[in-house]
């Protein structure tokens, strides 16, 4: 019985630590979870940003312009050799085989310099489209800094990493009216 009380009394001293170390892990993580919330964070939205903002808009404004051009070159290219085509097909039953074989071999190089021009355009267009953007992205990384200094702000996450937050963390149209100010306009120089 002496065995049995002595054990109930180091159980009772145990589980009396046990407590004691609970209060002060609850206490520590009261104390660190308080000095965490005075952090701030902001959200931006890097799409409605690319959306709304005058140097995005003006990118996309020239952008379109060289592709809307780039497509008309090439939509008369495409007419211009499907001609060829035809002729030649025509021209078949009246060639010997070894002219027809020439032209044939001509026409297919005129396709694959036609193919390699359109895709050298596609690749300078997406050049200047990344180009733009980055700069673009260098203002708005500059204007976050400001921004987050000005207003103590500790973090700021793309709004897509987010499932959901408060609109009061939005900064996006605080940016988009600095960037304004800042950059109304991106020029875009394609060089195909």
């Amino acid at each position: 019985m002496i065995e049995h009380s002595f054990l109930n009394l180091i159980l009772a001293r145990l589980f009396s630590i046990m407590k004691t170390i609970k209060y002060i892990f609850l206490f520590f993580l009261l104390s660190i979870s308080s000095s965490f919330s005075q952090d701030k964070i902001a959200v931006l939205d890097v799409v409605q940003l690319l959306k709304s903002s005058k140097a995005a808009i003006s990118m996309k404004d020239q952008l379109n312009a060289v592709a809307k051009k780039y497509t008309e070159e090439d939509q008369k290219k495409q007419k211009e050799i499907q001609k060829k085509e035809e002729e030649l097909l025509r021209q078949k039953a009246t060639l010997t085989p070894e002219a027809f074989s020439d032209r044939k071999n001509a026409f297919e190089k005129t396709v694959i310099e036609f193919n390699k021009n359109s895709s050298a355009k596609r690749k300078a267009l997406a050049k200047a489209e990344k180009d733009a953007i980055n700069k673009i992205e260098d203002a708005v990384e500059k204007i976050v800094k400001q921004i987050s200094d000005t207003d103590k702000i500790t973090a700021v996450v793309r709004k897509t990493a987010i499932i959901l937050s408060d609109p009061s963390l939005d900064i996006t149209q605080k940016v988009v009216d600095e960037l304004n100010k800042k950059l109304s306009s991106v020029s875009v120089s394609v060089a195909p």
